[in-house]
Formats: C-alpha cells, sequence, structure tokens
C-alpha cells in the first residue's frame, strides 16, 4: 500500500550503473544529478491504512502511540503534539469509533507498542476498542474531557508539562489546526481550541495551568472572532495572529512566517483532515512543514501555495505526499514538482520489443526536458500471457525493465508498463475468475519490482462474452494499484456508437471508465493490415468516435489515439496485405519510386492525410498512407473540440531522428 516513485539515490545508481555495464548499453550512464529522487507518497485504500502506511514506513518501532478517531475531528487536533511528546513519542493512528480495524492492531504489533492513549471519551472511541487493545496486552491510557475543548485541554497537559507560547485553532473547523500542528508537535507548544465568539473556560484553564503568557491565533476574523482576541487580552496575555483570506492562505502565512527544515516537505489535501493529521508527527520528527493543497490542482494556479513552492522548491530534498490520487491527483503532483499544470497528458508507447538498444535508441530522438513533450512513458515490458493468466517479463534478465522504468522516471516522466494480449487466450483470461486473479497479481508484481508508476492493460480480439470478464479485471486491478497511487490505464478499440461496432461491444466504456485513471482510445486502424487501403485515422472518422466516447466516459479521462506510423498496401488478386512505416520512411519511400505524395480530403477535413502509389521493385503496385505534421495537427485540434484528457500516440517506435524534429515541437504546442 506504500508508494515510493524513486529509490535511494545510491542503490538506484548502483543499479543502473551494474545493468549499464553488463549489458553493453550504447547510451551514457544516468548521472546522479539526473535521478527525480523527490517525490514519495503514503497512501492506502482507507484513512485508516493511510494512517498505518505513513507509520509502517517512517518507525521501526515505538512503545506507545496515540489513538485517535478517523471520521472526526475535534478530539483528534491536539493529538500530534502528544504523539511527538516525551511521553508518547510514536505515531498518530485512527480508528473507527465502534472497533479497532485489524491492520490498525497488526500496526501496533509490529511496532512493539504496549501502551495506547486513546483521544476524547467513549462517544468518541468506544469501550470495545479499549477491550480489543487490552485482551491484547496492550495497556490503554484515555484522555477525555466533558467537550473537545476540555479533552483538547488535557491532551495538551499530558503532553507539555508546562509552556510560555500556546496555539489556538477553531474547535469548530479543522484546516488551520493541520496547518500548525507539525511546528507544534516539534517545538512541544500545545494546540488548544476555542470558539469563533469567545475562549472557553476549559482553555482558559488549560492556558494557566500551563503557565502561557503569549497565545497565537491561528485564522482570520471569521474563524476565531475580535471578541476572542479581546478577552485574551484582558486576561493579560499577548496576543498574536497568523491567518489567510482562506485555509491555504493561512497555511503558506504560517509556512512563511515561522522556521521550518525545508529538506523534507508533507503534502497533504486541505479538503479532509486524516491525512495531514497523521502525517504531521511524521513532519514534526524532521521539524518539516505541511503544505495542503486543493483537490483541483488548477485553483493552485496563482496562489500563495503556489508561490510557496516556486520560492522553496529547490531547496526541498524530499516531497512527501500523503493519500491516494483521489486526496491529491497527478496533476497536482505534476504541479509540485515542476511548478505546472499539464493541461493535456501525453501518453507515448515506448515500443522498443524486446531491445534494450532500441528502447535507449528511441529514447534518444525526444529533445532535452522530455517532460514538454511526454509525460507518461509505457513500455512493453510484459512478457506473453499464459495459459493460466499470469505472466512475466518480456527480457529474460530482469534488471532490464528495472532499468527501463527508472531511465524513464529520469528524465521526469512516468513509467506504466504495458501488456498487449489478444484472441482466445485472452478471452479465456477473461472467462475465469482464477485466471483473472492470476493477471492481476501478474501486474502488481511487475509494477512492484520495478517501482513502475502504474499499468496499462491492452486487450484485443477479445470474445463477445468478455464484457463482464474485463470490467472485473479492472476492477480488481485498480482496486490493487490505485489505493497506492499508481496509475491504472487500459486501451480500448474505437465506436462511433453504441451499435455500429458489434466487435467491441466488450468494451464498456462506461463501466471500464470507473476502473481507470485515463482510457486510452485506438483512434487509428480504420484502415488496417489486410483492409482495402485508406488513411489510418481520418479526421471524420476520429472526431465521431470522440463525439461518441465523451458520452460514455469523463472528458478528462479520455486519451485520444494518435497513430505515429502509416501502411503500404498490395493486392495479390484475392486478399489486401499491407506493411507499417512512420512519416520518415513513408516520405522516403515516395522519393525513391518517383511518387507524387497527394492529399485525401473531404468538405469537412480539408487538410486530409497523405497518400501515393508507387510500383515496387518487385513489380507489385502499392498505395500508401500515412501521417504529417498537417494531419496529426489537424487531429489535435480534437482535443480542445471535446475538451479531452490528452492523447496515446502509437507508437514512438515509428519515430527517428528525421521525423521527430517535426513531431516534438508539435506536441509541445498543442499540448502544453
Amino acid at each position: 500500500m506504500f508508494k515510493k516513485i524513486t529509490a535511494t539515490l545510491i542503490l538506484t545508481l548502483l543499479f543502473i550503473s551494474s545493468v549499464l555495464s553488463g549489458l553493453g548499453s550504447t547510451m551514457s550512464p544516468v548521472h546522479a544529478d539526473d535521478i527525480a529522487i523527490d517525490l514519495e507518497r503514503f497512501s492506502g485504500s482507507t484513512r485508516y491504512e493511510t494512517a498505518v502506511n505513513i507509520a509502517s514506513e517512517n518507525w521501526d518501532e515505538s512503545s506507545s502511540v496515540v489513538l485517535a478517531r478517523g471520521d472526526d475531528f475535534p478530539d483528534a487536533l491536539a493529538g500530534a503534539v502528544l504523539a511527538n511528546s516525551d511521553t508518547v513519542g510514536g505515531p498518530l493512528l485512527l480508528t473507527n469509533s465502534e472497533y479497532l480495524r485489524s491492520e490498525v492492531l497488526q500496526e501496533m504489533k509490529r511496532l512493539g507498542v504496549d501502551s495506547v492513549y486513546i483521544l476524547g471519551g467513549t462517544g468518541a472511541i468506544s469501550t470495545n476498542v479499549e477491550e480489543k487493545l487490552e485482551s491484547n496486552g496492550i495497556q490503554t491510557y484515555r484522555i477525555k474531557g466533558a467537550n473537545r475543548y476540555a479533552t483538547a485541554g488535557k491532551i495538551a497537559i499530558t503532553a507539555v508539562s508546562n509552556s510560555t507560547k500556546a496555539f489556538l485553532v477553531s474547535g469548530e473547523s479543522y484546516a488551520d489546526a493541520l496547518s500548525i500542528s507539525s511546528y507544534a508537535a516539534a517545538n512541544g507548544i500545545p494546540l488548544l481550541l476555542t470558539t469563533s465568539k469567545y475562549i472557553p473556560a476549559e482553555t482558559m484553564q488549560a492556558l494557566q495551568t500551563l503557565g502561557v503568557t503569549e497565545v497565537t491565533l491561528i485564522g482570520g476574523k471569521g474563524v476565531i472572532g475580535v471578541s476572542s482576541e479581546d478577552q485574551l487580552k484582558k486576561a493579560g496575555y499577548k496576543v498574536n495572529r497568523l491567518s489567510g483570506s482562506d485555509r491555504y492562505e493561512t497555511n503558506t502565512a504560517i509556512l512563511n512566517s515561522l522556521d521550518f527544515n525545508l529538506d523534507k516537505m508533507i503534502i497533504a489535501t486541505g479538503a479532509s483532515f486524516p491525512d495531514a493529521l497523521a502525517g504531521s508527527v511524521l513532519a514534526a520528527r524532521g521539524y518539516n512543514p505541511i503544505l495542503l493543497v486543493p483537490k483541483d490542482e488548477y485553483r493552485l494556479l496563482n496562489t500563495s501555495t503556489a508561490s510557496y513552492l516556486n520560492n522553496y522548491r529547490s531547496l526541498v530534498n524530499n516531497f512527501f505526499i500523503l493519500g491516494g490520487s483521489g486526496a491529491v491527483n497527478y496533476k497536482t503532483e505534476s504541479l509540485i514538482r515542476t511548478g505546472k499544470v499539464t493541461p493535456r497528458i501525453s501518453l507515448q508507447f515506448w515500443d522498443g520489443y524486446g531491445d534494450l538498444r532500441t528502447y535507449e535508441r528511441i529514447l534518444s530522438y525526444v529533445p532535452e526536458n522530455l517532460t514538454d513533450y511526454i509525460h507518461i512513458l509505457s513500455p512493453t515490458l510484459a512478457g506473453d500471457l499464459r495459459s493460466d493468466g499470469s505472466f512475466g517479463y518480456s527480457f529474460s534478465n530482469s534488471s532490464i525493465p528495472k532499468y527501463l522504468v527508472a531511465l524513464g522516471q529520469s528524465k521526469g516522466a512516468k513509467v506504466v508498463p504495458m501488456l498487449y494480449s489478444s484472441g482466445k487466450i485472452a478471452s479465456d483470461m477473461l472467462r475465469s475468475p482464477t485466471k483473472r486473479k492470476n493477471y492481476a497479481d501478474s501486474v502488481v508484481k511487475i509494477v512492484q519490482e520495478t517501482n513502475a508508476d502504474g499499468f496499462l492493460v491492452d486487450l484485443e480480439g477479445l470474445a463477445d462474452d468478455t464484457e463482464y470478464g474485463l470490467t472485473a479485471l479492472m476492477k480488481d486491478i485498480y482496486g490493487r494499484l490505485s489505493p497506492q497511487g499508481k496509475l491504472v490505464m487500459i486501451s480500448v478499440m474505437s465506436k462511433t456508437s453504441g451499435t455500429a461496432e458489434p466487435w467491441t461491444a466488450e468494451y464498456n466504456y462506461r463501466e471500464l471508465s470507473k476502473y481507470a485513471d485515463y482510457i486510452q482510445i485506438m483512434s487509428y486502424d480504420m484502415h488496417w493490415k489486410t483492409s482495402a487501403p485508406g488513411p489510418i485515422a481520418p479526421l471524420d472518422w476520429v472526431r465521431k468516435v470522440m463525439a461518441y466516447a465523451v458520452t460514455q466516459i469523463p472528458e478528462e479521462k479520455i486519451l485520444m489515439g494518435i497513430p505515429y506510423y502509416g501502411r503500404t498496401w498490395t493486392y495479390d488478386g484475392e486478399d489486401w496485405d499491407s506493411q507499417a512505416f512512420g512519416w520518415a520512411v513513408a516520405t522516403q519511400t515516395a522519393a525513391k519510386y518517383g511518387a507524387t505524395i497527394t492529399r485525401k480530403t473531404t468538405p469537412t477535413d480539408p487538410v486530409g492525410v497523405p497518400t501515393f502509389k508507387y510500383t515496387d521493385e518487385n513489380g507489385y503496385r502499392r498505395t500508401a498512407y500515412f501521417d504529417d505534421g498537417q494531419s496529426w495537427a489537424a487531429k489535435l485540434d480534437l482535443l480542445d473540440e471535446f475538451n479531452l484528457g490528452g492523447i496515446g500516440s502509437w507508437s514512438m517506435r515509428w519515430i527517428n531522428e528525421v521525423s521527430a524534429p517535426e513531431l516534438f515541437p508539435l506536441l509541445k504546442e498543442r499540448l502544453n
């Protein structure tokens, strides 16, 4: 349940160096400065699992932990200060109100916990939880008060015997407390709760007991009003305030005003409390800040949050993201790392057909700053599908897939391996629950072993009765990988309606979209290897495919297929057959045989696609169709017409040193 995007620097470099030397690679070694070792994600399928994974990846052992309710915030807000105190010195875990989750108990056993500090009364965490802990030999200490304000006061006094300073946050909302919790915990400063209009008596009593003389209010006057501020001043306290116009500006006001260690930065959603609450103890251990981000990545642009990132990004060695992609999505992650939101996703199938040097050569055609052109690389690392539904690697040397994933990631791209399979063996797998499980097990194994960023499923030529199996397979894979923050993707055949192409009925676009981050629609091969000659992806047809797709799939999940190949057909008197070639070879072939390249256009596609006819050296008459910069540009215009998520191009195999200068500037212009 834990996602680590990049391995440690030393291990990664040792690994890559050994692979390069052992395989006689033709590319220059990947140097330390090239490795993007800057981001880790701690996540789980639930908030409880996320808290467990934060603990399991950052604490080897701890005799004590703090346990807070995971579905309501008041009693939990002050818990980070207690967890990081000398009294506890361990992580903060979350539980259901009525029962102790098995994964939480298991983590306590792994840590060697012998005492648990329970926050809140039995209405917050029931006696069932207490009894379960005690039956497992764990002593419990319950900290509770008559209300949330009294509970916070008792937590503070348990954590800090005395302090001249204290932070006051709203007891009616959680956002501002999350912003200050790591600093308060790191410095042993109590965190107390208040109402917006007055300071409760329980809070005033805690301030007096702790010996506080200076109080800092966290949040604006709409959160903690002037009347509360005046009450403190009249009682003789020095009062400060850290605030902004909303929770995100308050967050950055705190981060800009106080001293933090920027070696690491913790990123959490500001839209809910559990991930940041559990992560605040991790942040406190290293005196690191917690930066809150909104769910909508575009809200980050031109905000104080974006400014803070831009000002300090170069000082940060590690970003720790808390929660899965539902909490902090891929585009937000991209903004955190690079300072910009990628409006469109560029998925490029990185197809070396099992040859390391081909993979390296293909990548060498991409200009510097690869992420200006490519955001996700999908190499064919998986081997053939076996009869039991499992699969391994396409390389006999298992070090090569790990190297290729690291190579792609070193350029800043996500690397999402794919498996293509078709026909009877794929259909048989989808019909069998056991074989589907074996397939999903193999997916997870490859992702974990290579440290990949996800997986792409490409199953084609399926039988009509496999719709249920395909959807069930994707549901299983999504359920396993998505909680880890991994990307789950699928390629599907093109449809222009729900009934026009009956051979694609097994691809239930609407259902599949529930279990995929992106769906790459193969909007190419309208004319295929053994069809009569014609355009691979004529604009009018691609437009119809996209028009139907957006009625079934959320538009931001759709990656429109772009072909980098064309075909040259010949007819033997009975059947058509063809060979594929890229743009550069197509133009070279036309020049070789003295053929004139014209364009096949329509009234609604005045640009059209290039085509030519010729007779080859064996006397066969041939007809060729391919795409070039003009036809690619016309198709890329559909991204805006349908507000699509991006493109998924097949494949980089057809790019070379001649076509790359034509293609990549176009991608940069249209996608960024």
